[in-house]
C-alpha cells in the first residue's frame, strides 16, 4: 500500500513537471513567433515604431560601450563584412554622450534613420552632429546596415 502511495506520488510529481515544461515550451513558442512577425509587407506604423527602439537600443549599446550588443543589430551582410573586433575598433574611437531619433521613413524592406548624435572629440565636448542610418527588414526583424 505504502508502495502504491509512493509511485502515485511520483506520477502526481512528474505529470506536474511535464506540465510545467509543456507551459514553458509553449510562452517561448509564442514570444519567439511575436518577435518575428515584421515584413516587408507590415504596416508601415509598425515598421517605424520597430525600426525606432531598435536604433534607439543600439545607439544606447554603444554609448555604454557594450558593441558585442550593438553588432548584434547588424544586418547578415554587414556582419559578413565587419567583424565584431574590427566594429569594437571603429566604434570605440569616438566617446559617444548621446543620440536622440528624430525621424524614421519606411519602404517595402528599407528603412531610413535621423538621428542626432552628440560625442565628445579632442578639441571640443559635447558637438552635435546629423546622422542617417539605414535598417533593413529581413527574417522578421530589422537590421542595421552600416554603409562604408
Amino acid at each position: 500500500m505504502m508502495r502504491q502511495r509512493c509511485r502515485r506520488g511520483a506520477r502526481r510529481a512528474l505529470g506536474r513537471m511535464w506540465e510545467r515544461q509543456y507551459l514553458v515550451v509553449v510562452v517561448l513558442a509564442v514570444l519567439t513567433a511575436a518577435c518575428a512577425t515584421l515584413s516587408p509587407t507590415s504596416p508601415e506604423e509598425e515598421k517605424v515604431r520597430v525600426v525606432t527602439e531598435r536604433s534607439a537600443a543600439r545607439w544606447k549599446a554603444i554609448i555604454n560601450k557594450d558593441y558585442a550588443a550593438a553588432y548584434d543589430f547588424m544586418s547578415t551582410a554587414t556582419k559578413a563584412t565587419v567583424t565584431p573586433a574590427g566594429f569594437k575598433t571603429i566604434a570605440s574611437r569616438i566617446n559617444y554622450k548621446d543620440a536622440k531619433v528624430n525621424e524614421v521613413s519606411c519602404e517595402a524592406e528599407s528603412c531610413k534613420v535621423k538621428l542626432m548624435i552628440t560625442y565628445d572629440s579632442k578639441l571640443m565636448n559635447g558637438v552635435h552632429s546629423p546622422l542617417e542610418e539605414y535598417w533593413v527588414i529581413d527574417k522578421g526583424q530589422a537590421w542595421y546596415v552600416w554603409l562604408l
